[in-house]
């Protein structure tokens, strides 16, 4: 190959990488744009950030320590007659379930 050509090909194409930085670059936001909020009294601001955060640890610690895993047992309903129920309400349902089979009576013999 020519070196002049592939000289003018490598420039082409460096030039094009260029150009499409520069315009992706102009396209994206800036990452660190900051919006400016005026705090009147900062030190109050993070003590009751504080506040909330350790009531926010203090609730997590309750709810787990007072919530017990319960299977239904406590409330005289099994898990086993729950399942039950639920089949039984499922075949209930269902078309060809068990219960009384409707006919089809063509009226226009009558």
């Amino acid at each position: 190959m020519n070196p002049g050509i592939s000289f003018r090909i490598f420039a082409f194409v460096s030039a094009i990488v260029v150009c499409c930085v520069l315009t992706s670059e102009a396209q994206m936001p800036s990452r660190y744009k900051r919006s400016i909020v005026e705090i009147d009294n900062p030190k109050e601001t993070l003590q009751v950030l504080g506040e909330l955060a350790q009531r926010i640890l203090e609730a997590e610690g309750i709810s787990n320590e007072k919530r017990g895993l319960d299977f239904g047992l406590s409330r005289g309903f099994s898990g086993s007659q729950a399942a039950k129920h639920l089949m039984g309400m499922s075949a209930a349902s269902f078309a060809n379930g068990p219960g009384r089979k409707r006919r089809f009576v063509d009226e226009s013999n009558q």
